[in-house]
């Protein structure tokens, strides 16, 4: 498979995804504080964010593994408000495998109204059109919102790993959700 980046700007019919710029960074450190009892469940980062200073940091992270081919991270706003809604990126890209996984998560106000299932179906299509096969979509067993989230992607159970990750009160098990593209494999 070769190499590709996806393209920066992706429109769906009430998101656009945005790849991760410094020009979005106050409203993503609001989204982060409104949000934060909810995320610091699940995601190692957020004790680690404390201000605009650390979200500058890692935008321009996140701006390196893009240009490396390690992360593409995306921002995700509602068309209509132009309102941050959260973020999706594409993680463990594995060109040789033709393999990716997405991580996810959105700002409290805006959970449960379909916006993070509308982002992944974009870009997966994106990736799978690209020539990714396998996308897989991993969340702590106790995350319901993210794990039901990926099954009305269409992505289906594929495996527990027990005790995978550790978190504040001790170690996780880890579901993992994959999906295959519907496109035929090429060159091999």
């Amino acid at each position: 498979m070769n190499r590709f980046k996806p393209k920066e700007h992706l429109i769906g019919e009430r998101i656009i995804l945005l790849k991760r710029e410094e020009t979005h960074e106050e409203e993503m450190i609001e989204a982060i504080n409104e949000s934060r009892n909810e995320l610091r469940e699940y995601l190692f980062w957020v004790d680690g964010t404390k201000d605009l200073s650390d979200v500058k940091k890692a935008t321009q992270m996140f701006k390196k593994q893009w240009e490396e081919d390690v992360e593409w991270a995306y921002d995700i706003y509602e068309l209509d408000t132009h309102i941050l809604l959260g973020s999706i990126g594409v993680h463990n890209i594995k060109f040789i495998n033709r393999s990716a996984e997405l991580g996810y998560w959105l700002r409290t106000s805006k959970t449960n109204q379909g916006y993070m299932k509308e982002a992944i179906l974009i870009l997966e299509k994106e990736l799978f059109e690209h020539g990714i096969h396998r996308l897989t979509i991993c969340c702590d067993v106790f995350n319901k919102k993210s794990s039901n989230t990926a099954i009305r992607a269409g992505y289906k159970l594929e495996s527990v790993a027990k005790e995978a990750i550790y978190h504040y009160t001790g170690l996780h098990d880890i579901e993992t959700y994959v999906k295959f593209s519907p496109y035929p494999l090429t060159g091999f």
